[in-house]
């Protein structure tokens, strides 16, 4: 049994992304027989108190915060700083809680972005760094349709990402930690003389408990073809290129409809793009829902869509492939990684053009729709293949399982 301190920013049950990470973490080590302490915010505690996975004895929380005047700068960009400031504080909130440190490790899991430094390697034991991403870019000349501030976000990305392998404090983290958890393309932030330390590894995976709570799907009406995309609305994430795919699409399959779930800083772009392309009728728009409700939208979709340029994991692409949905996504980030053509169709984007790509798009998605055996193959493949990213197997790989049964107390 190890005792591990979770350094886990964002840490919370029912939500997705970042909290779900802290969550699935703390809980799955708790589950192979660790003793966990977790330190995350304590904005995050009643939900965390809520729920009964929570009072596990093996899981502790350790709830830390900022004064509330700097807590009110943790809004827009403030919100970074606010987050490195943390971090730099938690260390000495638990040098106080804990003068002896009777830990074996500490891991730092949230936020899971590898430009953004942990502190927690100057507690002076082991150290685990990730899994983070981040070193994720969009292909230049897939912008060319962004917006002027989208554009210039990207290069201040691209910026980043060229700073973080020369920057002293990135470069004391890499230095300090004992093991490195990176996405493949967040490879190439740490610098090479502790690349040796790296371990390939996407941040993301699906706990028992999502797994065992998946409904069967409804049964597909044969005149309807129904496309679904979960996720933020934003220009990167490439919605308006599956908007013209779907565009394209109408012709051949007039019963195609395709719901988008999510909101975001492109959301009124989106919707033009929509009233431009005639689709109005074709395209549901459903803003932001709980966690647990978006599993309806699971149920009852054909093919999930999600031509992102730059995830760095998918959390929403294992969901989806846990309901059975074959996904249809770009080669890049996170998705090109998960999925397989055992489960969907990956389009390539090298040296491709933005028309070669929505064509790309269009002809998976054409595949798919007309062929009832691959659908069915393809759902049968998705629901496997969403089962080997399992939370429990991301976890032990790294803390190996307690190797006797856990046993409850009665009274």
């Amino acid at each position: 049994m190890a005792r591990i301190l979770l350094s886990a920013y964002a840490c919370e049950p029912g939500r997705g992304s970042e909290p779900a990470l802290g969550w699935g973490w703390a809980t799955e080590l708790a589950r192979a027989g660790h003793q966990v302490w977790v330190l995350t915010r304590a904005d995050n505690r009643p939900a965390i108190e809520h729920d009964a996975l929570a009072a596990d004895p093996q899981l502790h929380f350790v709830y830390f915060d900022l004064a509330p005047w700097a807590q009110r700068c943790r809004i827009g960009p403030g919100k970074i700083l606010y987050y490195v400031l943390w971090q730099w504080c938690a260390v000495r909130h638990i040098r106080e809680r804990f003068p002896t440190l009777p830990f074996d490790v500490v891991q730092h899991v949230t936020y899971a972005s590898g430009r953004y430094p942990s502190f927690m390697a100057s507690l002076g034991i082991p150290f685990y760094f990730g899994p983070v991403s981040g070193g994720e870019t969009v292909p230049r000349r897939m912008r060319s349709s962004f917006s002027v501030t989208e554009r210039c976000r990207e290069h201040l990305r691209d910026l980043s990402n060229f700073v973080v392998p020369r920057d002293p404090v990135m470069r004391w983290v890499f230095q300090r930690a004992d093991k490195l958890l990176v996405t493949p393309d967040t490879l190439s932030l740490v610098p090479p003389r502790w690349r040796d330390k790296c371990h390939a590894q996407l941040a993301i995976g699906l706990t028992s408990e999502y797994l065992n709570q998946v409904d069967a799907r409804t049964p597909t009406s044969s005149n309807q073809y129904r496309l679904l995309y979960v996720g933020r609305l934003l220009e990167w994430k490439g919605l308006d290129l599956a908007l013209q795919a779907v565009s394209q699409l109408k012709q051949s399959q007039p019963g195609i409809r395709f719901t988008v779930v999510g909101d975001g800083s492109a959301s009124r772009r989106l919707h033009k793009a929509t009233d431009e392309l005639g689709l109005s009728e074709i395209v549901e728009w459903v803003p932001w829902v709980p966690h647990n409700r978006v599993q309806h939208y699971y149920r009852t979709a054909d093919v999930f869509l999600f031509p992102s340029l730059r995830d760095s994991g998918g959390m929403a692409v294992l969901e989806a492939m846990a309901h059975g949905l074959p996904v249809v996504c770009t080669d890049l980030g996170g998705p090109g990684v998960i999925v397989n053509q055992h489960c969907g169709r990956v389009v390539p984007t090298a040296h491709k053009s933005r028309d070669q790509l929505i064509s790309g798009l269009v002809e998976a998605l054409q595949e798919i729709a007309t062929t009832p055996a691959l659908r069915d193959s393809l759902a049968a493949g998705a629901t496997a293949r969403a089962r080997q990213f399992k939370f429990e197997s991301l976890v032990t790989s790294l803390h190996p399982p307690v190797p006797f049964p856990r046993f409850t107390q009665t009274t």
